[in-house]
């Protein structure tokens, strides 16, 4: 007897077989059609649907050109005028024989500006040594100077006299002079981050510094007699997100001790001086802001006339921890969540587009509203940037994947892979002046 289809019985687990062997016979068919169209490495003439590639990440901007390689993670990253390149490694999250390094090629480096300096002995004024530099820059006369925590390895607070910034001779390597940061602006365990020096402000010029403490601020020193002040002391502008949570490589990024879980709480971080401003970004967020260095350089006003000051200019779509500037009014952002460096152009003549009604081109600033953040480069090679400097055409910057350290990382785990490449990119300009 010849049964009609629709009274055929088959074995569940037959039909189940045919089923999936169909379905992988499709996908893979399907999948050998796509590889064969994507091409083997992305380039900006593809015109292939976006996302039809596994490999569709973008590569946007100039080609990233390699400079150094690091065995440790570094943090900070000066340019002289002869092109050598300057390495921060910092102590804070253990000892490290070299706290500021030169390098002398591709892979090797040695101490500068001495060997003795690196690390203070026992008795030693902590004035005269290093005890946690985190960042090295160039000012417009071409002295380097060096800002230093005070914060030794695995402590919190940072010893009278050791928390200063130093200048230095570049041909003779000798310390020009130190400023030490008074005991009183100590409190709640300030800890300096990143520096810009602003030569012409004053009779002798004026330091700007970021403070990550749990009580984040902005720290300004008169250069003329070492007098400091702090401001904006745990505002929102310079506190984290309540609760932040940031990505890195795809991945969410926690503050992890060992199971408990916690949200990353680094506050203002990245600094950047352009034309008459302060810029300063907060790290555990996605906010920026900028005030007239006039401001932060007037120590007469008082704390709310300077919060009133604070301007918001929007959002920058990522966690910062470094900014830069260049002698055409643009702005340089590090990107870690994409993988990329992004820029906001503060000159009316340099925007190129109409925003908001304003047309291009024209004098004076552009207005906080019509900032637009736009992507220099994006490059899986960009393993959160830290610190930037440009000089000759070039900016450079250092990487240290610091979301895969141990800190951010469930159990403590270390993901991080070195080695940690310095990179410089072609932007055609000078450092701001």
């Amino acid at each position: 007897m010849i049964y009609p289809a629709r009274d055929i019985k088959m074995p569940s687990s037959y039909v189940l077989l045919v089923l999936a062997l169909t379905a992988h016979a499709w996908t893979g068919s399907v999948w050998s059609v796509l590889h064969a169209e994507c091409p083997a490495l992305q380039n900006q003439s593809d015109i292939t649907p976006l996302g039809k590639c596994p490999n569709d990440f973008t590569i946007l901007g100039p080609q990233l050109e390699p400079v150094h390689e690091s065995k440790t993670p570094p943090t900070g990253l000066a340019v002289d005028p002869d092109l050598n390149l300057y390495l921060i490694y910092t102590r804070g999250f253990g000892p490290t024989p070299i706290n500021v390094a030169l390098t002398t090629n591709y892979t090797d480096e040695v101490p500068w500006p001495s060997a003795e300096i690196q690390n203070c002995t026992t008795g030693q004024d902590p004035s005269t040594c290093f005890i946690n530099v985190q960042n090295l820059v160039l000012d417009s006369r071409n002295v380097l100077w060096a800002v230093d925590n005070g914060i030794p390895p695995g402590q919190t607070v940072p010893i009278p006299g050791g928390a200063k910034i130093m200048s230095f001779d570049i041909a003779s390597r000798a310390v020009i002079k130190t400023y030490p940061i008074p005991s009183p602006m100590l409190v709640n365990n300030t800890n300096l981050n990143d520096l810009r020096i602003n030569n012409s402000l004053g009779t002798a010029g004026y330091a700007f510094m970021t403070d990550t403490s749990s009580q984040p601020s902005l720290v300004t020193m008169n250069l003329a007699d070492g007098s400091v002040k702090k401001r904006l002391v745990n505002e929102t502008v310079t506190r984290a997100d309540d609760g932040y949570a940031g990505s890195f490589d795809g991945q969410v990024i926690y503050s992890w001790n060992g199971t408990e879980k916690s949200s990353t709480s680094t506050g203002a971080d990245g600094i950047a001086l352009q034309s008459g401003r302060v810029y300063w970004s907060v790290l555990a967020s996605r906010r920026w802001y900028y005030i007239e260095q006039s401001v932060l350089a007037n120590f007469s006003l008082s704390d709310a006339e300077v919060s009133r000051a604070v301007v918001f200019p929007g959002q920058v779509a990522s966690e910062t921890a470094g900014l830069t500037a260049d002698d055409r009014g643009r702005v340089y952002i590090s990107a870690s969540e994409q993988n990329a460096v992004y820029y906001v152009d503060t000159w009316q003549s340099e925007v190129t587009e109409e925003v908001n009604g304003t047309p291009p081109g024209g004098k004076g600033l552009v207005k906080p509203e019509n900032y637009v953040v736009k992507t220099l480069v994006r490059n899986a090679q960009i393993q959160h940037f830290d610190s930037g400097a440009i000089y000759d055409g070039w900016l450079y910057f250092c990487t240290n994947q610091l979301e895969l350290s141990p800190h951010f990382q469930y159990n403590n785990t270390d993901k991080r892979r070195g080695p940690f490449r310095s990179f410089r990119v072609w932007i055609g300009r000078g450092p701001a002046v």
